[in-house]
């Protein structure tokens, strides 16, 4: 059930336009919703978040988020993703994907880090 998660984040590093949008439609639902820290809304339907990746890629066009590890309960995932440049780890960050029943993304929400004690 994690492969789409796995298709979701090469996305970000997928330079030709038509790879990146194959790959999202390959592993979003119909009814996709996605937030994050640099999102100061919530990004709701497909295309939105092909605008979104599309401006991640523009502003780091040698950059590829990575999962390194997943774990699942019930409908939810918790991915964690490494966020590398040229190859370079320049943070990390922690996802949670809600899954429809056809093992397709319907809300990811992201934090920079673990949630790690200040």
């Amino acid at each position: 059930m994690t492969d789409c998660i796995t298709t979701f984040f090469s996305a970000w590093g997928d330079l030709p336009p038509e790879s990146r949008a194959d790959k999202l439609t390959a592993a979003l639902g119909p009814q996709f919703t996605y937030a994050d820290p640099n999102t100061p809304d919530v990004v709701t339907g497909q295309a939105a978040f092909l605008e979104y990746v599309a401006q991640f890629t523009a502003h780091m066009p040698d950059g590829e988020a990575r999962v390194v590890a997943t774990s699942q309960t019930a409908s939810c995932t918790r991915v964690t993703v490494d966020f590398l440049s040229n190859g370079t780890h320049m943070m990390r960050g922690q996802y949670f994907a809600d899954l429809d029943t056809a093992g397709k993304i319907t809300r990811m929400i992201g934090f920079i880090g673990l949630g790690e004690p200040q």
